[in-house]
């Protein structure tokens, strides 16, 4: 086994008994690789607890060198099945609801036509959680707002308009469009928006001068849009997530109109795996394709 894609797996899963168990192993074979490895580098390496498992100071220097030598024997993998006349590899990506549901399918399906043994792990989150993914390396890359990608390689590849939703009785219920300020005023302060930080809706009140008083932040767009059919309040969600859902409940453009500027991300391109860098290349020919 790779003693590298084992630590990494504990990092990722929090314990070693989920670690043994996705990988396949003994939990006894997992604490030795991890034992050999802290004799090897003569520190240790992490810290079991009630709570799980966690880096020491020693660990966090040396994880991400632990992540770059994997990426490089996972990349000497490829590489030999290259030669051999296969194309191997997998990518980790990070996305949203509304992302892995009406993006993610095409574009795979069309990058798999081209490379067949390619395989892809997707982790679901709101947008500060794939943010943190990128960062300690548990996704190779992620779609992300652009308010939220300082300090990433990013390449801009749609904006993806909110829009709002009410309960079917609502008294702008009917409306095309309707002005923040009226939805906030009709609404009984109770404002329920996903996403994360949500700083593109923040924003978009504040330049009208209305504080929205959100009170329920709900990060899952179908729990949100549940909660808004059965009558608890208002939301602004992705257009995409609406257009394809079977809740009863009214919808209508924005004003100002409200929309996430959506970037694919990485840390570092040159540290990508080479399946990794065929998808960021792949995805970004496509973006003029995107719904």
């Amino acid at each position: 086994m790779n003693r590298f894609a084992v630590f990494q797996k504990i990092i990722e899963t929090g314990s070693f008994t989920k670690a043994a168990q996705e990988l396949g192993y003994t939990q006894s074979s997992v604490s030795q690789t991890v034992a050999s490895l802290e004799a090897e580098f003569n520190v240790q390496l992490l810290q079991r607890s009630r709570r799980g498992v966690r880096l020491t100071p020693a660990g966090q220097k040396l994880y991400p060198e632990f992540q770059h030598l994997l990426r490089q024997y996972e990349d000497a993998q490829t590489l030999a099945h290259q030669i051999n006349g296969l194309e191997t590899g997998t990518v980790r990506i990070g996305a949203s609801n509304s992302t892995s549901r009406y993006w993610l399918p095409g574009l795979i399906k069309g990058f798999e036509a081209l490379h067949p043994h390619v395989h892809f792990t997707l982790y679901q989150g709101d947008y500060d959680e794939i943010l943190a993914d990128i960062k300690r390396g548990r996704v190779d890359l992620g779609f992300l707002k652009r308010t939220l990608t300082q300090g990433l390689t990013t390449v801009p590849l749609k904006r993806e308009k909110l829009v709002a939703v009410m309960p079917k009785d609502h008294p702008l219920a009917g409306n095309p469009v309707v002005s923040l300020a009226k939805l906030k005023e009709q609404s009984h302060n109770i404002i329920l928006i996903p996403e994360g930080t949500h700083s593109d809706v923040r924003a978009a009140f504040a330049k009208i001068g209305v504080n929205p008083e959100i009170k329920d932040q709900i990060q899952d767009d179908y729990t949100v849009m549940a909660m808004v059919e059965a009558g608890l309040g208002v939301s602004l969600v992705s257009e995409l997530m609406v257009g394809n859902s079977d809740f009863q409940i009214a919808t209508a453009q924005t004003q100002p109109e409200v929309a996430q500027a959506i970037e694919i991300a990485c840390k570092n391109p040159a540290g990508l795996s080479i399946a990794s860098q065929h998808f960021l290349k792949y995805v970004v020919s496509q973006r003029d394709y995107l719904a």
